[in-house]
């Protein structure tokens, strides 16, 4: 078996490294343009909603009611963001056609996904803002896999993964290089290195794939690190995230106005300061009403 796994990498090894960068140069490009498109879809997103908070708080809409007011904020939201679904153009027969799975990864699987924590915007405690956000994005297919399918975060951690495994690679194949040449020194016939050419020729050919390989690995590994720099799409989703949490933040404190007014921390720290003083001037007051000893003796 051992022998076997060492024979194939020594033919192919450095075509299959070839292979392996080619596609991760591919999936690269994947990502990086559906964090992209990710990126312009959620901004639109935020944009529209921080958008029509500010207009609700111009005409003074009331907030009195939660979870009517969310719903009728998130249904103007939905009216003016782009449609998500991937297929024809003609939009009444994709919306015919429309499956649970793409109803999921569309704008109304997103607005969903907020309506459903609508206990949290009707809650005069803030919630964790990060899980929120990741809950919410979370149930969004086109956020967390590729063509539906592929999960994204997996992939991500393969190609940052690679450019140290392809330096594995290579010195992997240095070793096996090396392994095979050395056999070959034994059957060199340093009396008559006429005889020997073939065998001299062998091992010089082995040598020369242990450092081919070598070179090989590191080359990719630069061309890796290289590209996951110019192409960060982590920061890009890190970026979509921030701006979709600011977003959900504005919201609920819009949401929260006149609760939060009370709860404010300076409020509440005056509030408890209050009630001390009240406890303090109250134990004064029975202090001096309280006879004193010699009075009550008399």
């Amino acid at each position: 078996m051992m022998q076997t796994i060492l024979s194939f990498f020594g033919d192919y090894l450095i075509e299959f490294m070839t292979f392996m960068v080619f596609g991760a140069l591919g999936l690269r490009l994947v990502i990086f343009k559906n964090s992209r498109n990710d990126e312009a879809y959620f901004s639109q997103f935020t944009r529209e909603l921080n958008a029509m908070v500010d207009y609700d708080k111009e005409k003074g809409v009331d907030t009195s009611d939660p979870e009517s007011y969310l719903t009728n904020i998130l249904g103007r939201v939905n009216s003016r963001l782009p449609d998500r679904i991937l297929g024809s153009n003609d939009s009444k027969r994709r919306l015919q056609s429309q499956t649970l799975k793409d109803y999921v990864g569309s704008k109304h699987g997103l607005i969903a996904s907020i309506q459903s924590e609508s206990s949290v915007f009707n809650s005069k405690v803030p919630p964790n803002w990060s899980q929120l956000t990741e809950r919410i994005m979370n149930e969004d297919q086109g956020w967390t896999k590729v063509f539906g399918v592929i999960d994204i975060g997996i992939i991500t951690r393969v190609l940052d993964m690679l450019p140290s495994m392809f330096i594995i690679f290579g010195v992997f194949g240095t070793f096996i290089g090396i392994s095979l040449a050395l056999p070959e020194i034994a059957k060199i016939d340093f009396s008559n290195l006429q005889t020997s050419g073939e065998t001299l020729t062998q091992f010089v050919v082995n040598v020369t794939f242990a450092m081919k390989t070598s070179v090989a690995g590191i080359a990719f590994s630069i061309v890796l690190t290289v590209l996951n720099t110019i192409f960060p799409s982590e920061e890009m989703r890190e970026r979509t995230f921030d701006k979709v949490e600011t977003s959900l933040q504005i919201l609920w404190y819009h949401i929260q106005k006149d609760q939060t007014k009370e709860s404010r921390p300076e409020i509440l720290m005056g509030q408890i300061v209050s009630k001390l003083q009240e406890l303090i001037d109250i134990n004064k007051k029975d202090i001096t009403t309280k006879p004193s000893p010699k009075k009550e003796a008399a």
